[in-house]
């Protein structure tokens, strides 16, 4: 009995072996060949541009045709008369960020910055949703890591006071006793003079 016990917790291990490397090729098949890790914006005077961090998981290349950037989807449902309801999910022209039809190639399980440059001034939404026609079908991404930079001035000053705190009421106690000292010095200096 105990041999049979042995033979049967093996067989049932390898089964369950089987399976799930059946189930790990199917998932890593099915997935997208393209993903957005995070999108970098830098703020210009006349414009932004768009540093798109994206990645190929396919061991081969792909290629970019064109891409939308949406900051939303619209979600509708439509009835006909005679017919049945009909839910579909959209990509709106009026929550356009930008559209590109430049040709970028992404390497074989490499990591490539899309770079395009947008004229127009728009708020930068806290997700970002792509819809990318390459060589191998139209993929919808969305990304949620979206970082800001602005590029200009540099403002060189001197800091005579700065604590952080961890509470707001304390950070604004502070903040009004400070603000009572200035004035206090400001209007002393001025009597001083006078």
């Amino acid at each position: 009995m105990g041999f049979k016990v042995v033979v049967d917790t093996l067989a049932s291990l390898a089964a369950l072996v089987a399976i799930l490397s059946v189930l790990v090729g199917w998932y890593s098949s099915a997935r997208k060949p393209l993903s957005i890790s995070r999108v970098v914006v830098h703020k210009k005077n006349d414009g932004f541009t768009y540093i798109i961090v994206t990645k190929n998981r396919k061991s081969y290349p792909v290629e970019t045709k064109r891409i939308d950037c949406f900051s939303r989807k619209t979600f509708e449902i439509e009835q006909r008369v005679g017919e049945k309801p009909e839910y579909v999910e959209k990509l709106s022209s009026r929550y356009a960020v930008f559209s590109s039809k430049a040709s970028f190639e992404v390497p074989a399980k490499g990591n490539i910055d899309i770079r395009i440059e947008v004229d127009r001034q728009t708020d930068i939404p806290d997700h970002l949703i792509f819809s990318i026609d390459t060589t191998h079908g139209y993929h919808e991404i969305s990304c949620n890591d979206i970082t800001v930079v602005e590029i200009g001035k540099t403002v060189v000053y001197s800091v005579e006071f700065k604590k952080e705190y961890g509470s707001k009421s304390r950070a604004k106690m502070v903040y009004f006793w400070r603000r009572i000292v200035e004035l206090t010095r400001r209007c002393s200096r001025r009597l001083r003079r006078a």
